[in-house]
């Protein structure tokens, strides 16, 4: 089944499925257990039926049936990771031109042989996948390009049936099989200025009926550096010295031997401005910043085992302490003292930490500003447990200058309302100034995070970093959390009180 929309678009009708930002599909697992195991056979005992029923395909011998079990195998775990434990929600189609996403991967299957099997899956109803419709050439004619690939309901009732439908046990059923050695130091070239985005303001405000509750994002493609600092000649020094910071980055990460996760090279995107935004990204699945924080135990750098250092509560504690040093609200704010647990402060005990730090990133990162309506990928669990005014209660009880977020909290308000787009409700106009500030403490994140950085690399410590935190090797820790301390006492940073710095390692070596 093939569905199609008109247009040179990117997202299909936003009632079945939104294709803002779909992960790609992960090709570097294999399966890990005895039910992943007999899943893949099971599957794959379809496969060599309906390929040895036609006639005008080659017999499936054994070698080509063991080849077949691996890169099935590959698809299928790349199926489950990615879809069921998002409630089955698509994932990204790779295509053949993308080197870089197929050099990524463990080479358990390529490009021919996977669009083979997605094939044979569809024909066989296990999957659905799903096309656009894009200009070709200048004549105007179409052709249809594969956009996502979702399993239908009968490779989800395998999965259920297998035992393989299990979100808590996913990452163990299909395991990460990284690159060779080798294989992994191969460099991918990436012209310095690809590697720094500059994104829009955004689009989609709520109140707009063509938009339902989420994210709020604007899906036009990103600037690179080099078109912005056209648009923008005084950014010079600043783009140049991101740039800088992201090739050295790359140098390290790329050139040490880094196992349990795919090794990528990591992009920086900045906001419309450079005091928005700024986080470092990986590209690709299964690499650091994509696996789960499970599987991020068993990564080892050089040979030796990680732990990870984290500002707790991140965006909470940068906006207290950002919210602090300003002359009409500092009086009035409450910070918890270091290693109590912000989410967990006072009356918000009362409430599971998973609903008060989903209703705080929601309301502080997502610009749904102190929102009273859960968003729509919400999970079940806190839908069905908490009432989303409740837990905006509770917080703003506890922290009441959060209900201050405006203008007058804002660095650069000018930049804000030159944006405003023309005719917007009041609601709408809230809802983008939250927008803003969110990206602003984003951006407070990553100047602690990226200076931290900046240290370790000139003491040759290789460091992965999260949103809000870095892996680095054990021996490294007291390192790392001296690095961001030194960050944040710099004169440049305008956080005056100090963050706690959590660590988190494996109970083992191993």
């Amino acid at each position: 089944m093939i569905n199609t929309r008109e247009g040179n678009t990117d997202t299909k009708d936003n009632s079945v499925i939104s294709f803002g930002m779909l992960p790609y599909i992960s090709l570097s697992r294999q399966p890990n257990t005895k039910q992943s195991r007999e899943l893949v056979s099971f599957i794959v005992g379809l496969l060599i039926k309906h390929r040895n029923s036609n006639p005008k395909r080659r017999k499936v011998g054994p070698k080509a049936a063991e080849r077949l079990q691996r890169q099935a195998g590959a698809v299928i775990a790349g199926l489950c990771y990615g879809c069921i434990q998002r409630s089955n929600k698509a994932v990204e189609a790779p295509k053949a031109f993308e080197a870089d996403f197929w050099k990524r991967t463990s080479n358990l299957v390529g490009n021919e042989a996977f669009w083979s099997i997605i094939a044979d899956l569809e024909a066989l109803g296990l999957v659905e996948v799903i096309k656009r419709k894009c200009l070709k050439g200048n004549d105007g004619s179409f052709i249809r390009r594969p956009l996502a690939i979702v399993p239908t309901s009968l490779f989800q009732s395998l999965a259920i049936k297998y035992g393989c439908s299990r979100r808590e046990t996913i990452a163990n059923d299909w395991a990460v099989c990284p690159p060779p050695k080798e294989q992994s130091k191969d460099a991918i070239e990436v012209s310095p200025f690809r590697l720094l985005t500059f994104g829009h303001w955004p689009i989609g405000l709520r109140g707009d009926s063509d938009h339902p509750r989420g994210r709020i994002r604007n899906t036009n493609a990103p600037l690179d550096a080099q078109t912005a600092l056209k648009e923008n000649p005084t950014w010079d020094t600043a783009i140049e010295e991101k740039i800088s910071l992201i090739e050295r980055l790359n140098k390290a990460v790329l050139g040490a031997d880094i196992q349990g996760c795919i090794q990528s090279p990591l992009y920086m995107r900045q906001g419309p401005k450079l005091w928005l935004g700024g986080r470092l990204y990986t590209k690709g699945p299964d690499t650091f910043q994509t696996i789960t924080k499970e599987e991020r135990k068993h990564i080892t750098i050089n040979g030796e085992p990680v732990a990870e250092v984290d500002i707790q509560a991140a965006s909470l504690s940068i906006a207290l302490r950002w919210f602090s040093r300003l002359p009409d609200i500092g009086p009035s704010v409450v910070i918890p003292p270091l290693g109590a647990d912000p989410y967990q402060f006072k009356e918000l005990s009362r409430f599971p930490r998973d609903a008060i730090k989903h209703w705080v990133t929601v309301s502080l990162l997502r610009g749904k500003l102190l929102t009273t309506h859960w968003p729509d990928d919400t999970p079940p669990t806190i839908r069905d447990s908490v009432r989303c005014s409740d837990a905006r209660k509770a917080v703003l009880n506890v922290y009441p200058c959060l209900s201050q977020i405006g203008l007058n909290a804002i660095p650069c308000p000018s930049d804000v309302l030159k944006a405003l787009p023309i005719g917007i409700s009041e609601a709408q106009k809230e809802c983008f100034i939250g927008w803003a500030f969110g990206q602003f403490l984003i951006s407070l994140e990553c100047f602690i995070i990226q200076g931290a950085l900046d240290k370790l690399l000139a003491e040759g410590i290789v460091a992965l970093p999260l949103h809000d935190g870095l892996i680095v090797p054990q021996s490294a820790v007291e390192a790392t959390k001296e690095a961001i301390r030194a960050t944040q006492a710099e004169p440049s940073c305008p956080l005056p009180q100090p963050l706690y710095l959590a660590v988190s390692m494996p109970l083992s070596n191993v």
